[in-house]
């Protein structure tokens, strides 16, 4: 037999081994190849969500200020769009008498109230009107002297103006109860937005809508009426 051995000891082996060591496998450890590609995916993800983020911070940036980066300033309604929307919006009630005026309503302002004189302590109060007038009608037929009434409205009328619709609102039916308590209490109401006219019941039926139709054609219309007063002359 030859001298070569087999299995273990320091010739054995695959000679291949022998004459290159450097194709020797050796297990993946850490820190090699496998964790490299790790790694890189990994940064490749952050790279992503850090481009997502900056698209999304870039487009919330556009959305609230303008094109040179200054802030785009929040819009809001102009009492402009207010008064458009509703001409008798922002009135007192002595400038609603100089519109209605303007339309023809035969009507002479008497009284422009305060809140000492308002005969219903309403004026100012929460829930109640901002401003109040009373106004004459000569179709009536009442003498003023003859009125002992503090809330003169049988001689013509009154306006009322609330601060919103919903006061007014239940300010109408407030006034309605009371004419149907009544015959001497009666009167007609008419509203709109935040505008209350009451017409002496001494008026004929035609001329007491007359009113009402007035105060709902000005309420439609965005026209000025001329720049006139309602004072008793």
């Amino acid at each position: 037999m030859s001298g070569k051995r087999f299995g273990g000891g320091t010739s054995g082996g695959d000679p291949r081994e022998r004459r290159h060591p450097s194709r020797r496998r050796h297990p993946l450890s850490v820190g090699g190849r496998g964790d490299q590609g790790s790694n890189g995916s990994l940064a490749a993800f952050l790279v992503g969500v850090a481009v997502v983020a900056g698209l999304i911070g870039f487009t919330l940036n556009r959305m609230t200020t303008g094109s040179d980066g200054t802030p785009t300033p929040a819009v809001t309604p102009t009492a402009d769009a207010a008064t458009a929307a509703d001409p008798l919006a922002g009135l007192t009630a002595e400038q609603v008498a100089i519109r209605l005026l303007g339309a023809g309503v035969p009507l002479r302002t008497s009284i422009v109230y305060d809140a000492s004189s308002d005969p219903n302590q309403l004026l100012g109060k929460p829930g109640g009107y901002t401003s109040k007038i009373a106004f004459l009608d000569a179709r009536t037929g009442i003498s003023p002297a003859g009125v002992t009434s503090k809330d003169p409205v049988e001689q013509g009328g009154s306006i009322e103006v609330f601060a919103d619709p919903a006061a007014a609102s239940s300010r109408v039916q407030q006034l309605r109860t009371i004419s149907s308590s009544s015959q001497l209490v009666q009167e007609a109401d008419y509203q709109h937005g935040g505008v209350v006219l009451r017409v002496s019941r001494y008026l004929k039926k035609a001329d007491a809508d007359g009113y009402g139709d007035a105060l709902a054609a000005l309420a439609t219309s965005a026209a000025v009426a001329p720049d006139a007063t309602a004072t008793a002359g």
